[in-house]
């Protein structure tokens, strides 16, 4: 598969429904323009080109890891798509790891599936979406006091913090494969009026 865009795997999302766009109020009580539900993107094709445009992402900026670990629930098929692309396009076998939220009372009762970690591991997070970084926060801990070890950074499909937005995760490497700011410019290359609301979410005055 051929490199992803920013303009093709933005386009992909609204087709998938996966980014939609109306008057939606967010868990943190914001109001906003827009939506991202990467739990829309169902089917083999789309995660195969979800897994591919997250492959070239963690390539580009780590080359060197070897697990994946995505918190659950959409978490773990962005982990899971991600390493089976990442074994097609670039032949290196990656593992992957996640967590249960319930704890198991039998069989083995681990607190972890895959993968587990060892200290000379080189780990990233793979999520949906970065908004506070409170999800990610949780999950970082939750690696370093139950594995004992470092994160190297985090990636998420998109990165929707507003302009002032306040990062608790300045101590990691974050990328993602598109921002907001990608996602105006998308809209005004397409002569989109919804630009503007995007553009005003971002800045911190939408209402």
């Amino acid at each position: 598969m051929k490199d992803i865009s920013k303009n093709d795997f933005i386009s992909f999302l609204i087709e998938e429904e996966a980014l939609r766009f109306g008057t939606f109020t967010l868990k943190s009580g914001m109001r906003s323009p827009f939506f991202i539900n990467l739990g829309d993107v169902s089917s083999g094709k789309g995660l195969h080109y979800l897994g591919h445009a997250l492959a070239g992402t963690i390539n580009k900026h780590f080359e060197n890891v070897d697990v994946l670990f995505g918190p659950p629930y959409k978490g773990i098929t962005l982990i899971s798509a991600a390493a089976i692309a990442y074994n097609e396009r670039y032949n290196k076998n990656i593992s992957i790891c996640y967590n249960r939220k319930e704890i198991k009372a039998h069989g083995e009762q681990g607190l972890f599936i895959g993968k587990i970690p060892k200290k000379e591991n080189r780990v990233i997070v793979i999520d949906d979406v970065l908004s506070t970084g409170g999800t990610k926060l949780e999950t970082i801990k939750l690696i370093e006091d139950k594995i004992g070890l470092k994160l190297d950074g985090i990636v998420v499909t998109v990165d929707r913090r507003t302009k002032d937005a306040g990062n608790e995760l300045d101590h990691l490497k974050i990328y993602s494969i598109v921002n907001l700011l990608d996602v105006v410019s998308y809209l005004e290359q397409a002569g989109d009026k919804r630009a503007q609301l995007m553009q005003k979410f971002y800045e911190g005055t939408y209402e």
